[in-house]
């Protein structure tokens, strides 16, 4: 008997029944990564880290776990499966892993980095370069992972016991299409941070003083871009009506909470105004999500090539907007900058849409890598 129950365990432990389970690891993984990066670079900007073992270091750790124990799962049941599993379902997977192996090598040097030149604000720093690409890369691996999963499920794959209906494979392919979002404006975040550039390469005060304005001209027009280009991944991937409305506005309950919310709230005890101030802009940041919405009804189901150069460049401002650390720089701090930004972010997020085709096939791919096979009925 229990040589029989142990024969049983092995033969689950190595079958494509693990398939579906390890995937929902690993997009709950890299969605705990990103909101918990996203609360822990509110608590820099305002100066309150004080130690490497904080809440949103537990929940962006946690996530890099979840993230890491998947992805491994992934490469051992593609080794073990070989020809019985879709080759294309393990290619998210393995995006995720280098991401994974880069913040395995991010976490000790992010402790020893702190530990010895104290708790900066900055994000381009070694260990937090090293940090934000592996999240990057969570993410958009668990996305292309998530969204393939639903193809397959689409097309008759068997995908095992535990899988689930088409809908709830969506639901989590959008979960991850958020994660995705978050993270490509993390990276954003990081190649613009002309103060950590500064603070790593010691460039000088004059350097930042001239770079700055250039540097959040660009970020405006990337956050737009990248806006633009998961309007299009999503469409695209789900052939109804309010998939992108979905995304929006679960990326806009994350940065709420995560980000505007707890600074509002925080700084509500120590700086009344201050909390008042950025509690205020919460209404303004959830209207951005009404145009985002409506754009995405308005649309349709199926766009040809004009109507989603068109669309996705309409979406592209406010979906920018929707990226909390730089809306409220921009409409509390910059608003005479808005109207002058509106057309370079249209046509931002128009080159986005025209040259999107190598992307946007990343979390579409279509063919034999996702063809069913006899093992797997």
């Amino acid at each position: 008997m229990d040589g029989g129950l142990r024969v049983e365990m092995f033969r689950f432990r190595l079958s494509y029944d693990v398939l579906v389970p390890t995937y929902v690891v690993g997009v709950v993984g890299a969605f705990l990564q990103i909101s918990g990066g996203i609360w822990d670079v509110s608590s820099h900007i305002m100066g309150i880290v004080e130690t490497f073992f904080t809440v949103p270091h537990l929940v962006l750790y946690s996530g890099v776990l979840l993230c890491l124990v998947a992805s491994l799962t992934g490469v051992l049941l593609r080794r073990r499966l070989a020809s019985s599993v879709a080759p294309g379902l393990f290619t998210g997977l393995r995006v995720s892993l280098v991401g994974g192996a880069l913040q395995v090598v991010a976490g000790p040097f992010d402790l020893w980095w702190h530990s010895t030149y104290g708790f900066d604000p900055h994000l381009f720093t070694p260990s937090h370069s090293l940090l934000i690409t592996g999240l990057v890369l969570n993410g958009v691996g668990m996305g292309i992972a998530a969204t393939r999963l639903v193809q397959a499920g689409r097309s008759g794959t068997g995908l095992g016991r535990f899988a689930p209906g088409t809908r709830w494979l969506e639901l989590l392919a959008l979960v991850s299409l958020c994660g995705v979002w978050l993270g490509l404006n993390g990276l954003v975040y990081l190649v613009t941070d002309v103060d950590g550039l500064n603070y790593t390469f010691h460039l000088g005060q004059s350097w930042v003083d001239a770079a700055a304005p250039v540097s959040f001209v660009i970020m405006g027009l990337l956050l737009a871009g990248v806006a633009s280009l998961l309007f299009i991944v999503t469409k695209r991937m789900f052939p109804w009506t309010g998939a992108v409305s979905i995304v929006a506005v679960m990326v806009g309950v994350v940065v709420g909470t995560a980000n505007l919310g707890f600074r509002a709230w925080y700084q509500a005890g120590i700086d009344p105004s201050e909390g008042a101030r950025i509690a205020g802009f919460l209404p303004v940041y959830f209207s951005f999500l009404v145009p985002v919405v409506l754009l995405d009804f308005v649309s349709g189901r199926e766009l040809d090539r004009v109507r989603v150069v068109l669309f996705a460049t309409l979406v592209a401002p406010f979906g920018s907007y929707l990226d909390g650390f730089y809306s409220l720089i921009l409409w509390g701090s910059r608003p005479y900058l808005v109207p002058m930004l509106i057309v370079p972010m249209l046509a931002a997020g128009a080159i986005a849409a025209l040259f999107r085709t190598k992307f946007v096939n990343l979390f579409g791919s279509s063919g034999p890598g996702l063809t069913a096979r006899s093992g797997m009925k």
